[in-house]
C-alpha cells in the first residue's frame, strides 16, 4: 500500500514455471557448476543429480518447477533463454489482468471456495490437503490460471523478480511508465508464495522478498521479455 497505478508497456511472460527438466538443459549447456545447488538432487522438492557427464533429471521430476534457485541463478537461466526476468509491476500485471480488481490470479474466492483447489498453497486444514504435500507438476490448478492464462501465479513456487525490495516503493510510482524498482537495495522482490505460504500471503499484492544469494526449496523462476 497505497494502492497506485502505472503503465507497462508490452512484454511476453512465460505462461509457466520454469521446470526442472529446463533447468536442467540450462546446466548441462552452461557446463557451470556455479548454478547448481546439491539441495536440488533432493526427489521431493526438486530432482536434478549431477552424473559424470553431467545433470540428469530424476524419473517423474520433469515439469515440476525448479528451486533452490537464487536471484543470479534466475537471471543466468533467463539470460540463456533469451529472456530476462520480469519487474514486479510486470509480474503484478500478468497475474491481475487489466481489471485491476483481484485479489488472486482467479478473481476474489479464497484457493478453497466451491470445493475446488484453485492453488497449491498451505491451506488451514493442513499440508497437502489441496493435493500435493510440496510442489506440483506446473499447470496442475487449471481453475487457478490468471485473466492472461497464466498458471501457478499463487503458490506452487516461489519467483525471483528483477527489483530491488523497498517498502515504500510502491507509494512512489504512482502514475510511472515500466516503473523498475529501486536503483539499489539489500534483498529483491519475491512473487507469487509457494506450497509453504498461507491463504492471506499469495494474494496478488503481497511482496515477498529475500537477499540475492539466498537459495531454498521455494524459490524458482518465470522468465518474461520483449516481444
Amino acid at each position: 500500500s497505497p494502492e497506485g497505478q502505472v503503465t507497462v508497456e508490452d512484454f511476453l511472460i512465460d505462461r509457466a514455471e520454469v521446470t526442472v527438466a529446463q533447468y536442467s538443459e540450462f546446466l548441462n549447456a552452461a557446463g557451470n557448476e556455479g548454478y547448481y545447488h546439491t539441495d536440488m538432487a533432493d526427489p521431493d522438492l526438486c530432482g536434478i543429480v549431477r552424473t559424470a557427464s553431467g545433470f540428469d533429471v530424476v524419473p517423474g521430476r520433469d515439469r515440476y518447477p525448479i528451486v533452490y534457485v537464487n536471484q543470479p541463478m534466475a537471471a543466468a537461466y533467463a539470460a540463456w533463454a533469451g529472456k530476462r526476468l520480469p519487474t514486479e509491476a510486470e509480474w503484478e500485471f500478468a497475474a491481475r489482468g487489466s481489471d485491476g480488481v483481484r485479489k488472486y490470479p482467479w478473481g476474489q474466492g479464497n484457493p478453497d471456495a466451491e470445493g475446488i483447489w484453485w492453488a497449491n498453497y498451505h491451506p488451514r486444514v493442513g499440508r497437502g490437503a489441496d493435493g500435493h504435500r510440496w510442489s506440483a507438476p506446473v499447470g496442475s490448478y487449471p481453475d487457478g490460471v490468471s485473466p492472461f492464462g497464466l498458471m501457478d501465479m499463487a503458490g506452487n513456487a516461489e519467483e525471483w523478480v528483477q527489483d530491488w525490495y523497498s517498502v515504500n516503493y510502491y507509494g512512489l510510482t504512482e502514475g510511472a511508465e515500466d516503473p523498475p524498482g529501486p536503483l539499489k537495495g539489500q534483498k529483491k522482490v519475491i512473487k507469487g508464495g509457494s506450497y509453504e505460504t498461507p491463504v492471506h500471503k499469495i494474494r496478488i499484492a503481497m511482496r515477498h522478498y529475500g537477499r540475492p544469494h539466498d537459495k531454498g526449496p521455494r524459490l524458482g523462476v518465470r522468465c518474461a521479455m520483449v516481444p
